[in-house]
């Protein structure tokens, strides 16, 4: 085996896209220090982002450990990520051939130093090379969470919220814009809660967009009470350089469960809030969050959130079951549902979540929106759908594209 197959690594990425660009992130200072990404099977090292927002997510986190093991004979596993910070335990005991470090910044240099290289000087030019780059960057501007919500573990895994300093935020947008960067996710924890010097998540878009030689902005998951009025206006203001499409997690119709939870709204507020929104952004597509199944959850307080999703009208909806997770208040509550009646509640969810994604959909057909093209002849809209042409598109153009046709998730377009 050559020095040159030897410096093989292969990242295993779990969980939402915070954790997304922590992985690319780390991939991309493997790559600038010399390192070759490969398969699975070729890797001398591998590392493992886990995620543990819920316990199918830390399941999922072991599996993974397991089907590495299994497939990188030869590698050195490292389990990283919120789930090796908050419960190493339960990666203990499963094999000999693996380390579990909680720090993203330990778990990079731990890569390194088994890859036999020197780790690069960390001057923003390692550009990531994650999915659909030079079209869709991802860039996390913000992390922790101050809020204490009964069932959630992040805040113990990731600290207290901090942000990025502006500058910090506006050097990387413009190293990714020259790359050819079209679209600039802005992802964080708890998003709207960005703060530097007084200077709030508007004022942090004002200067993005001023960047103006690249096509959009669009935000990742943000919470109802962060979405101010200017925020918005801004959005309108835009006139599609930030993405009509918000990911707003609601976590139950039930104000009485709402309340358990430790949330920061009850049904009603989220329900105006949303018709406010869409009032003023009628084309805009909202997802959101639903959890079943939180302790105390009776029937009634289910078809309270069914209904409320009804009349909401979400485009997507991630509809996951309960957690019990130590070290969260929740975990001691009475009244834990049973497994059979979360699967049962999920399915119904899901059922209903599919409904509302159709409808949605089928609201657009006839519509125009603009598409930004990640290949050939399939983009996605400013809504986030994806949509195909006949033409052949230039990779990272955007065009407007009349939406005349729906099957299996996708439209068909025409562009304009």
């Amino acid at each position: 085996m050559t020095q040159e197959l030897k410096k093989c690594f292969h990242i295993i990425n779990l969980g939402c896209k915070v954790n997304r660009v922590d992985a690319d992130s780390m991939a991309a200072r493997l790559l600038a220090s010399g390192a070759r990404h490969g398969s699975l099977a070729e890797a001398n090292v591998v590392l493992i982002n886990t995620c543990t927002v819920t316990g199918e997510a830390d399941a999922k986190s072991r599996k993974a450990l397991r089907r590495s093991l299994r497939t990188a004979r030869d590698a050195t596993v490292i389990v990283c990520g919120c789930g090796a910070t908050t419960d190493p335990e339960q990666f203990e005991g499963i094999s000999g051939k693996h380390k579990v470090i909680a720090g993203k910044q330990a778990a990079l240099l731990e890569a390194l130093k088994l890859l036999e290289l020197e780790a690069a000087q960390e001057d923003g030019t390692d550009l990531r090379a994650g999915e659909g780059f030079n079209t869709r960057a991802q860039v996390k501007v913000q992390d922790g969470c101050n809020h204490a919500c009964s069932y959630c573990v992040v805040p113990q895994a990731r600290g207290p919220a901090c942000s990025e300093p502006l500058e910090h935020v506006l050097k990387e947008l413009a190293i990714l814009v020259k790359a050819g960067a079209q679209e600039i996710v802005l992802t964080g924890i708890d998003l709207g809660s960005y703060q530097d010097d007084h200077r709030a998540l508007e004022h942090l878009l004002k200067e993005a967009l001023k960047l103006g030689s690249f096509h959009r902005l669009r935000l990742s998951s943000i919470e109802l009470p962060s979405i101010s009025d200017g925020l918005i206006d801004l959005m309108v203001a835009s006139e599609g350089r930030i993405c009509a499409h918000l990911h707003i997690p609601l976590q139950s119709g039930s104000n009485k469960v709402l309340a358990a939870m430790k949330r920061r709204y009850d049904a009603r507020h989220f329900e105006l809030r949303t018709a406010e929104i869409k009032h003023a952004l009628p084309h805009i597509a909202m997802s959101t969050d639903v959890m079943v199944g939180f302790p105390g959850e009776t029937t009634q307080d289910f078809e309270q959130t069914i209904k409320l999703c009804q009349k909401i009208g979400f485009a997507r909806m991630h509809v996951f079951r309960y957690s019990r997770r130590p070290r969260t208040t929740a975990a001691d509550l009475p009244h834990q549902v049973d497994a059979r009646h979360m699967a049962l509640r999920a399915k119904t969810l899901s059922k209903v979540a599919n409904e509302l994604r159709l409808s949605d959909a089928q609201a657009r057909i006839g519509s125009t929106e603009l598409v930004l093209f990640e290949n050939s002849q399939i983009g996605r809209s400013e809504s986030y759908y994806p949509v195909r042409v006949k033409e052949n598109m230039q990779r990272g153009s955007l065009s407007l594209v009349k939406l005349v046709g729906y099957v299996h998730d996708e439209f068909t377009g025409q562009t304009c």
